[in-house]
């Protein structure tokens, strides 16, 4: 291969690159989210709720953050906190974020040190998530997360699977008030690329002891059938059940 031909395939490359991290850091049909995952000393929980609640909200709150809601991990590591919020920009990177502009550096920085002192580790990540399939849970109770990473080459598959067969069985499930709401997002960045998560929401923890909503919703036979058409696009990776904190959520 010759040298411009080479330099046509490395302009080519370089331009599917820029179009993909384009669209996974939030282009069209996409809102990305900044997820906090916060391991609390267990003597320390009781604090850092109370600085959540009487500093870090109000804070968030006056700067102008659009939703804030913290989820405590009830399956799993028990003093974890996950807290998530809308990212419009990286722009907020340049400043000190929310808490520097309603309060200003010195009680930002003040704040902050307070929180280190409950907390015993902090990991940011930001997932995309696909507005096409978001059904509102309103102020849910409980979450049920399941994530899952694509079998190769499958990634447009199953999003197209979820788009043809899940995302409709789920507005019909949501419509017979079986689960309270639906989110699907894919990771970006802080973590693996490309981990796909099904977020499915519920008014309280009592349906999960039954079947979920796409049985309740198509029965043995047609539960059988969606499984078929699913297989083989999909590993799981993880199952939680977290709590909503109502007091620290808006």
């Amino acid at each position: 291969m010759n040298v411009p031909t080479l330099r046509a395939v490395a302009a080519l490359l370089l331009t599917c690159i820029a179009g993909i991290a384009w669209t996974q850091e939030g282009g069209p049909g996409m809102t990305r989210l900044l997820l906090t995952e916060v391991h609390v000393k267990p003597e320390k929980v009781d604090q850092w709720l109370a600085l959540e609640r009487t500093e870090v909200v109000p804070a968030m709150k006056k700067a102008g953050v659009k939703q804030y809601v913290v989820w405590q991990t009830l399956i799993g590591e028990a003093t974890d906190y996950v807290v998530v919020r809308p990212l419009p920009s990286f722009a907020e990177f340049n400043g000190g974020g929310p808490l520097e502009t309603a309060l200003g550096a010195d009680k930002a920085a003040a704040l902050r040190a307070k929180l280190r002192d409950c907390e015993i580790a902090v990991h940011r990540s930001i997932e995309n998530s696909h507005d096409e399939f978001f059904l509102d849970p309103g102020a849910a109770q409980a979450l049920f997360v399941s994530r899952y990473r694509a079998m190769p080459g499958k990634a447009g598959a199953y999003m197209s699977f979820v788009r043809a067969e899940m995302y409709p069985v789920m507005k019909q499930a949501q419509k017979d008030k079986t689960f309270a709401g639906l989110t699907v997002t894919t990771s970006v960045q802080g973590g693996e690329p490309g981990i796909i998560t099904l977020n499915m929401f519920y008014n309280d923890f009592a349906p999960l002891d039954g079947p979920p909503p796409i049985a309740k919703t198509l029965g043995p036979q047609g539960t059988a059938q969606f499984l078929q058409k699913g297989a083989g696009l999909i590993s799981q990776l993880e199952q939680r059940i977290l709590k909503r904190v109502p007091d620290l959520s808006f």
